[in-house]
């Protein structure tokens, strides 16, 4: 890329539209952006989220915005790290957001002189005792296509962390952990992306938060099973 500038532009000026996509935790297959605002939340005891975009010859825009989550309530200060990179990891460029009450914006602008595919990293703070990151916003703008959503099936299925250990949501319907707890798990809302899940002698409503996991529907900020890489 010849150009890469970091400028701030209203919310107001991207499209209206909000996209909650399948984020991906892991850096060698990451989820495709798709036009309109991409949606997704990030934090420190989850990981780094990836997307990708096709950026064709010509100029692109790429558009962040970031908000902190807080904490019982109160607003703590969130930095998160935006990286671009072309999958030959050749280049790469780097911005950090840094949010408490008011949300940060930038905005990445290039112009390209080949069709490349271009990774965007969304990496929260790392470390530490107490859940750090917030909600985020990615607007592609310019030259750039858009890569198909995968379907494998119902995007619940595959392995999260909990308090029964390890625990696999099989396409079946079926739940199985490490530490021998089986339950079973149904699609209540496909709009909302909520969940029945019955294990160990417990129901639960719980919602999927695409690369983040199941979390509790009356309290967002409780993840009952946590995403794995």
């Amino acid at each position: 890329m010849t150009t890469i500038a970091r400028i701030s532009i209203p919310l107001a000026l991207l499209l209206a539209t909000s996209i909650a996509s399948a984020q991906s935790l892991k850096p060698g297959s990451p989820a495709p952006l798709q036009p309109g605002v991409n949606s997704g939340t990030v934090d420190n005891f989850v990981g780094t989220q990836y997307w990708y975009f096709i950026a064709h010859p010509g100029k692109i825009e790429v558009h962040v915005r970031f908000k902190a989550m807080t904490l019982l309530g109160n607003a703590q200060r969130t930095s998160l790290t935006i990286t671009m990179y072309d999958s030959a990891q050749k280049w790469h460029v780097s911005r950090i957001l840094s949010s408490a009450q008011v949300d940060a914006e930038t905005t990445f602008t290039g112009t390209l002189k080949d069709t490349e595919k271009i990774i965007i990293s969304v990496e929260p703070p790392s470390g530490g005792l107490v859940r750090m990151g917030g909600d985020y916003q990615i607007t592609l703008a310019g030259t750039v296509s858009y890569g198909s959503e995968r379907a494998n099936g119902d995007p619940v299925v595959g392995t999260y962390s909990s308090y029964y250990g390890a625990c696999k949501f099989l396409a079946n319907g079926a739940i199985e952990c490490t530490d021998g707890t089986t339950g079973t798990w149904k699609l209540f809302d496909a709009g909302s992306h909520i969940y029945a899940i019955d294990i160990a002698g417990l129901h639960y409503s719980e919602q999927l938060v695409p690369g983040r996991g199941l979390v509790d529907t009356s309290d967002p900020t409780i993840i009952r099973f946590q995403a794995l890489r």
